[in-house]
């Protein structure tokens, strides 16, 4: 009898649009030798040659990765209905009429998997066994069928750790990009949500979900964040979310971050209500947010879980906190270096009599206090936890002490540090505390240096590089500059919800009383849309 080979057009396209170059041939000993050689050494692959068909027990075979998928779905929901189930169909490849109804059958009503696509190309069923589904090829057919069947470990929804609140949700993001989409989806249940995928990585072929508001979120900007991840598709890796920061920064050189990671899903939703974008890639629990605008480093969701008046004033301590870690020690070294007259006289004398003997001058005490400091705080992040307490309470007192005690550091220094400390932990954005952390020294010398002269004079350098600063385009001070005063609600005080219902902040672009500066907001590398309807900043 002559062999029927069947052939339909395929459904699952090549990622880069090119043709396949790997078409399935149809014969099937000569397909399930390219998959062997193609994963030639790899001891985790699972093959199972079977036989199904009524009269005419045609051959089959699947493949899959142990560990990717889930062994109890392969069992039970593919290969006992292909071994058991596909026995009822009788004339199965009479014609090829008859095996294009067998076909459809096995896709149709046989295999009760959720998800079933069919692939033209071995090197798109390959990359699908990758992402833990099933490949089944049919001797015959060229075609083969890709089996929703993943199962691979993966970390439950936990507490988040790192933003922690006292009120409001406390769940977090997990590794397991389609976990992290489902929570953003049960927090945002509309259909103006989309979810646009990618996949970065010549070697890992990451995942990223590109997630947004439609109509809320600014075209221009959903645009541009498409536009710079297909500039990083051919690089050898992409192995977590700050690979894509790195990429994607309008200023890579810049110590301040311009995309905003978190680990709360309520934060990614209350986000996406303001027109930003969020970047969800797999294997990565942070979800990136974009455009990032400086004030926001400094909100916390618990402020908009709790009432006006505690909420705006956790606010005010954030700034004081902010100012004192950035400020403190620069100021003591240039006060008592260079201005001792500006402090009391009692207060003078208790500094002098406490420095006699202190070998080091104030520049060089602080400096030796901020790097112990620092070097405790980076050994009690890599100790396990119950250690690192330990260890970072233990060595700050037994250190400052015998330093205080040996006459290398002053009384005073010590308290200094330890308020500095506690004023950079009131930032409850990680991100944020490294550029406080990198800004403290170069002040620290500009004040040993040309004491508060030059203090003043590296604060308002650092002014002039946040006011020359963006982050996707949208400039990183705004609403203080530009001052917009209608969004000035949210900044140093927590407006009653009610009053905060606006049209979303990052929907209109950066406007001044002469109009839309053409070339000032779209800089950099954004490209504004080019379509019928739209002005050339995507209002609508």
């Amino acid at each position: 009898m002559k062999k029927l080979i069947l052939q339909q057009p395929g459904r699952i396209a090549s990622s880069s649009g090119s043709v396949p170059d790997v078409p399935v041939s149809g014969v099937l000993n000569q397909d399930m030798e390219w998959l062997k050689q193609h994963y030639v050494r790899c001891s985790d692959l699972i093959y199972r040659h079977i036989t199904i068909g009524g009269h005419q027990h045609r051959q089959a075979a699947v493949f899959y990765f142990d560990g990717m998928t889930d062994s109890s779905v392969v069992h039970d929901n593919i290969l006992q209905p292909l071994l058991l189930d596909a026995e009822i169909a009788e004339n199965d490849a009479e014609t090829e009429e008859n095996f294009r109804n067998f076909f459809e059958y096995l896709k149709e009503r046989l295999l009760p998997a959720g998800e079933i696509t069919v692939a033209d190309d071995l090197k798109q069923g390959a990359q699908a066994m990758m992402n833990g589904d099933v490949l089944l090829i049919i001797d015959g057919c060229r075609q083969a069928i890709v089996i929703d069947a993943k199962g691979f470990p993966q970390r439950p929804v936990g507490k988040a750790e790192n933003e922690v609140v006292l009120r409001g949700p406390q769940e977090a993001f997990t590794e397991a990009m389609r976990i992290n989409t489902a929570l953003i989806r049960r927090h945002l249940r509309t259909n103006q949500l989309k979810l646009e995928e990618k996949t970065l990585g010549r070697y890992t072929r990451t995942q990223v979900a590109i997630v947004y508001l439609d109509g809320v979120a600014n075209e221009n900007i959903i645009a541009e964040v498409h536009r710079r991840l297909d500039n990083i598709k051919d690089v050898d890796s992409i192995l977590d979310s700050s690979c894509i920061e790195q990429y994607i920064e309008d200023s890579p050189f810049s110590v301040f971050p311009q995309m905003q990671y978190t680990e709360r899903p309520d934060k990614v939703a209350s986000s996406l209500l303001e027109g930003r974008v969020a970047l969800v890639v797999d294997g990565s629990p942070d979800v990136i947010l974009l455009p990032l605008m400086f004030v926001q480093l400094l909100q916390s969701p618990e402020d908009y879980y709790t009432r006006l008046a505690p909420g705006t004033f956790m606010r005010w301590i954030r700034y004081m906190g902010l100012l004192i870690a950035i400020l403190f020690p620069s100021l003591y070294v240039a006060v008592t270096s260079y201005h001792p007259e500006m402090l009391p006289l009692n207060l003078l004398l208790s500094i002098a009599a406490a420095r006699e003997g202190v070998p080091f001058p104030a520049f060089v005490e602080a400096l030796i206090m901020e790097l112990c400091f620092e070097l405790l705080r980076e050994a009690s992040i890599r100790l396990p936890g119950a250690i690192g307490n330990t260890i970072g309470i233990v060595g700050a007192l037994v250190i400052g002490d015998a330093a205080v005690s040996a006459h290398l550091v002053a009384p005073q220094m010590v308290i200094v540090v330890a308020i500095t400390a506690i004023g950079s932990f009131t930032v409850p954005s990680m991100e944020a505390s490294y550029p406080i952390r990198l800004l403290r020294f170069p002040l620290m010398l500009l004040a040993a240096g040309f004491g508060l002269y030059g203090v003043a004079l590296g604060v308002m350098a650092i002014l002039l590089h946040l006011v020359h600063l963006r982050s996707f385009g949208f400039p990183y001070l705004e609403p203080l500059a530009p001052l917009k005063l209608n969004e000035m609600r949210d900044v140093l005080i927590r407006a009653p919800r009610w009053q905060m219902m606006v049209r979303p902040q990052f929907r209109e672009p950066y406007r001044k009383n002469t109009g839309i500066l053409e070339r000032g907001f779209w800089q950099r590398r954004v490209q504004p849309l080019k379509q019928k309807g739209d002005d050339s900043r995507g209002e609508q």
